[in-house]
């Protein structure tokens, strides 16, 4: 999956550009691009497989831009939540001491 990498290599999709953290993947089709160790692990993850360098740009685009899940929640997050709220605390687990 890693080749070597040239000098002026960099991540298609974020631009970084350190070589500790390139990887080159292949591509359906045979075409290669460089990824940095985030986008490398996207893109071992997607069920899709690009085979362009701008389908994979798509796929791993910023995700800012989608639907925020942060409000979805499950039980062990809403249990976490809640064991650590401050108003389960008492004061003298606040830091308060005499």
């Amino acid at each position: 999956m890693t080749q070597r990498l040239s000098r002026s290599a960099s991540c298609c999709v974020c631009g970084a550009s350190d070589e500790r953290v390139l990887v080159e993947v292949a591509l359906d089709g045979g075409t290669h691009a460089t990824l940095c160790g985030s986008h490398a692990l996207m893109f071992r993850r997607s069920a899709t497989h690009p085979s362009s360098v701008a389908e994979l740009r798509g796929l791993l685009r910023d995700r800012r831009g989608r639907r925020d899940r942060r409000g979805d929640g499950d039980e062990l997050g809403e249990a976490l939540a809640a064991a650590f709220r401050l108003d389960r605390r008492g004061a003298e687990r606040r830091g308060s001491r005499p």
